[in-house]
This record gives C-alpha cells, structure tokens and sequence, in this order.
C-alpha cells in the first residue's frame, strides 16, 4: 500500500487521543496529545528512518511518537488494522523545536533518558533524604486520635455576610449535604441571610512576606478538612481548632532561607479577585509545600546531570498541577464526598476551597509512570534533536525533512508561557514572551501579529520539507478570525489542503467546556506543497450542506456540525465566516433544538 492509500484511510474518520497509555501520565502540559495517536499518522505518512519534524514542540509528544513506531503498543497496532493503513513499523528520527522553557526541557530529558535503576535508585534516595530532614511535616492525629499522616487538606477562603458582617468559612456557607453540592447561594452562620455568593465578600488579612522583606495583603482561608492515613487506614475528618491555630502559626512564619523570590509576570490570567496578594511563586503554595519543594529541588543537584534533569522533571510532573494551591475537590452527582483533582489546565485558578497535597507521597505515585517511560525510551534506536528556540528560524537544509506533524498555538487558546512559569521560574528562566507566538491583549499581540508570525513559520516548513512530504496540522478554534488567519498562514507559504479530519478528546479542557460558544475536539488538516487551488463557493452554501447532511445522523450535535463546517471550508478554501456561537445559534433556529 502507498502513502496516499494509508493516508486517505487515516483521514477518513475521526480518531480519539486517549488521556491514558504509557507516557501520558508522567506529566501533564497544556493541549497534549497521546503519543500513540501522533504515532500513528507518523508511521502512515512516513517509512523507517524518514525525519519528522515539529515546529511547536510542546511537551515533545512528536519526537516521542516518531520513536514508538519502532515498537508500537496495542493501541496502534489495533488503530492501523482497524484504518487498514498497513504502515511499516520502525524507527523514525525527530526534530522538535519549542520556543517554551519547560516544555524544551522535558523534551530533552525524554531524549536521553536516563537509565531506569540508577534513576529509581536516586529517587528514593532524594525522598528519604528530604523525609529524615523534614520528619513529621506531614503528622497529623486521626479522627480516633491516633497518629496519622496527613494525605491533602482542603483549605477555605473566609467570607464576610453583607448584612451583619460576620466572618466565616466559605465552605460552611456554601457546600450543601443531601446531595452533597456548592451551591451558587450562600447562608450566613451567623444572622441566617441567604444570597448569592457575589454578595458576599471575601476576607483579606496583611502578612509580613520575608522574602520580599514587605507587608503583603492576601486572601484569608483556614483548614476545614484533613484526609490522613494511620497505618494502611485511610480516614477523613474536620479540622479542629487546633488544626486551624497551627495552619495560622505556620503560615506567619518567615519563608525558608533555601527559597528565593521569584516574580510572576502576569498576563491574561490575571484576575484581581482571587490572584490577591498572588505576585510571587511562593505565593502560590502553603509554606509547608514551599518548603518540601525548595528541599527537594535543592538536593538535585547533587547527583549527574542526567539523573539530576529527570529528578526535576519528576517534581515538575507533580508541581503546578498537585503541589500548589490550583489543586482542588469537584463535587460529582451522587458523590458522598468530594473528588479530589489537580489543576485546571490552561489557567492559573485557586479556587475558594484549595487544597494542599502531601508531596512526597503524590512524587512516589508518580515514581511507576517515569520508571515505565525511561525503560520503554532506552531501547529505542531513533534519535530525537530538541531545539529551545524560534521555529521561524529553522536551522535545517532545504528539502530535508520528510513529514511534519505539528499542533500550533491556538491563537489566543492559551497563553502557554504564563501558564508554564509556575515550572519555568524553578527552572530559573521564564520562556520570551516576545517571541511567543499568540493573541494576546496584555503581549498587544492581535490577530494580524499572529498571522504574520505563522506565515514565517509555514514558510519555514515549506522550505525543509521535501517536495512530495506533508504536513499535517492540529488546530483548534470556535472564532472565525483566528480560522481565517492560520489559512491565509499557510496559503501565503505555499500550501495547499489535502484532507481534514478531526482529533476527538476523551476529556475536553476547562476553556472548551465553560467558554462561551466552545468548540469540542480538534481539526487536523494535511497539508501539501503545491498551488493555491481555491474552488468557488460561499460559506453560508457550506454551512448549508452541512447541516442537511448532519442531520442525518442520529448523534448529530451543534458541535459536529461546527467541526464539519470548518472543513469543508478548508477544503474548499472558503472563507470561514461564522464563529461558533453564530452557528450555533443558526442550527438552534433551523432545527428548534436549543444549543
């Protein structure tokens, strides 16, 4: 079979990135894709020993992909029968450019792993080192008063009730029992007033910060739940007084002197209310977790340099998503208790019931998914080249390259460099905003800047991938804009649309889930070398033919009718016209079903 059957096969029907399999639970980072699902169109697109490159590196799940197709999983070979695309396994070469501090650092680490004894080895030697020197940070009593160790506490902003000013949890005025939920109206303790949670304040309290040698106003909360373990019980209680004048004591200590103060530079994510008194990196953690992380981070660097990078990529997998405040509990429908979580991706919330995790045990749960992930890497023959820098400057030769696979910024999506900085600022340098490539109100980068910065870019492509190579590219977009701007990017450099497909998520991210006319799963859109072949067409004639033939589906959605839309546009080269709430909008009045 040759390239073109596979190919066509692969993009004849949408295909699922699962957040599961052998790398993908070593470390999260915004908009990853499954390497096994990358690998896939690498190995139809590609034979044995061909060079892919990614030009938005990312994590570097592309070089990862490019690597199993020597060894493919169950998972692959099942997807590659179930498309008869008959790819021929083997290794392939990578080359992965990410202008990102972490996401270039972790691309490194996974392209010379370490060797998996002596790293596992190193591992519980950090750990035990840190547990001796920190003994009992993490001691607690149990709900029968027995000696336990705290396993997470959820913590409460304070609030204030607007008619009698009395001062109380947010959690004992607003989580309900029977079912448990957080309800959007909250009672005060006190006078019994009832109203919606923006009618209540929330409670500031001044704290001298000794690493800034100043005064700070922050956010006032206080433990309201202990999850611990005594022995191999787990059990679960409220804080006690107790519990909540230690949390006070600890929390007006001084930092420790192994920390330093490093800024954050706030963008996009900002929010006045609950970023209050957030202007540092410590700010985002209780001191306690502050501490742990300092120790552990220090002690790195008394190992090699390749055991000492995987050390702190294993603490950065744990660190902005579960050691920080950004960890928080969701209420789930017939759940007795709340569910724990990390992070949401993509931003840098605190919610007003954070949580505090006990990091060294979240670091030894961790521990499998690395030793797994470097053992599996360790015998594979493929070589994978990570540049930290701008991918509108290739350093490649001309007609070099035999494919790219690559997952671009999704204009203004998410601003992958101030999201990141919570692990950048411990690696010790933020990534260039400037050279992000972005819409951005707080860069004043907009749409025109970002289009002007892709076409380098494609043009760049265009100018190492060999003549009869492709390109397949991961985009994503519920605005028209941004949809017209990556075309207008790419037709500029030269390329054409071969087929377009779609990338369906297991879970979508927070942003496609709450905002306003979200747009669920990914388009991925092949691309060739070629002339400009425009067919003539108007895009309200595609969103047409559209919802006739979607409405022949029994699943049909407003969402998959979105996702098709933008297709066909792309393959038709039609102007895309239409944001998703307009369509969403138009198919609720052509059908009568509400979106």
């Amino acid at each position: 079979m040759d390239f073109a059957q596979r190919w066509e096969n692969l993009y004849s029907e949408s295909l699922r990135s699962t957040r599961t399999g052998l790398f993908y639970n070593t470390f999260s980072y915004p908009t990853k894709i499954s390497p096994e699902t990358i690998a896939l169109y690498i190995a139809a697109h590609t034979k044995p020993g061909d060079t892919v490159l990614d030009v938005f590196g990312g994590s570097g799940s592309t070089g990862i992909a490019a690597l199993m197709c020597e060894f493919p999983t169950d998972t692959m070979i099942a997807l590659s029968k179930k498309l008869d695309i008959q790819p021929i396994w083997g290794a392939r070469n990578a080359i992965v450019y990410e202008i990102g501090k972490y996401g270039a650092f972790a691309s490194r680490v996974l392209a010379e792993p370490p060797d998996r004894k002596e790293f596992s080895l190193a591992v519980r030697d950090l750990l035990s080192d840190v547990e001796n020197e920190l003994s009992g940070i993490y001691d607690t009593v149990d709900d029968q008063k027995n000696e336990g160790t705290i396993r997470h506490i959820i913590y409460s902003d304070i609030v204030s009730c607007p008619q009698c000013s009395n001062e109380f949890p947010y959690f004992s005025g607003m989580v309900k029992r029977d079912p448990l939920r957080i309800d959007g109206n909250g009672v005060c303790n006190g006078c019994g007033y009832i109203g919606k949670i923006s009618t209540f304040s929330f409670v500031s309290e001044t704290a001298y910060d000794n690493l800034q040698g100043t005064f700070i106003t922050r956010r006032k909360r206080v433990p309201v739940r202990i999850y611990g373990q005594s022995g191999r019980r787990k059990w679960v209680r409220d804080a006690k007084e107790s519990d909540i004048a230690q949390f006070e004591v600890s929390e007006f200590h001084d930092y420790p002197a192994c920390s330093a103060s490093k800024k954050i530079e706030w963008g996009d994510l900002y929010r006045a209310g609950y970023h209050t008194g957030v202007t540092h990196l410590h700010h985002f953690y209780t001191k306690r977790n502050f501490l742990v992380m300092s120790i552990l981070w220090k002690k790195t660097e008394r190992y090699s340099p390749s055991i000492c990078n995987a050390l702190k990529l294993l603490l950065l997998s744990y660190n902005a998503t579960h050691a920080t405040l950004m960890t928080r509990v969701v209420v789930k429908k017939n759940s007795k208790d709340f569910v724990l979580t990390g992070a949401q991706s993509g931003v840098l919330y605190i919610s007003s019931l954070p949580v505090e995790k006990n990091i060294i045990t979240g670091i030894k749960r961790k521990l499998r998914y690395f030793e797994e992930t470097f053992d599996y890497l360790s015998r594979c023959s493929g070589h994978i080249e990570v540049f930290n820098s701008d991918s509108r400057y290739l350093s490649q030769q001309d007609n070099s390259v035999n494919y790219v696979f690559t997952d671009p910024p999704f204009g203004d999506f998410i601003p992958y460099a101030e999201v990141n900085q919570i692990n950048e600022l411990w690696l010790g340098e933020p990534t260039n905003r400037i050279e992000e490539i972005i819409i951005s109100k707080s860069q004043n980068k907009a749409v025109l800047q970002y289009q002007e910065m892709m076409t380098r870019v494609f043009n760049e492509m265009r100018r190492v991938l060999k003549d009869n190579a492709n390109a397949t590219i991961v985009f994503h977009s519920s605005k028209a804009d941004v949809w017209n701007a990556l075309c207008a990017a790419y037709t500029d450099a030269g390329f054409v649309v071969e087929a377009t497909t779609s990338l369906e998520k297991s879970q979508a991210s927070f942003k496609q889930i709450v905002s306003d006319g979200s747009v669920q799963g990914d388009s991925l859109i092949l691309l060739s070398k070629g002339n400009n072949k425009i067919l003539s067409g108007e895009s309200q004639t595609v969103l047409e033919e559209v919802i006739e033939n979607e409405a022949l589906n029994v699943d049909w959605n407003e969402r998959k009718i979105y996702s098709s839309y933008v297709g066909k546009c792309l393959m038709y080269g039609v102007t895309i016209e239409f944001d998703a709430r307009t369509v969403y909008n138009y198919v609720a009045q052509r059908t009568g079903v509400s979106t």
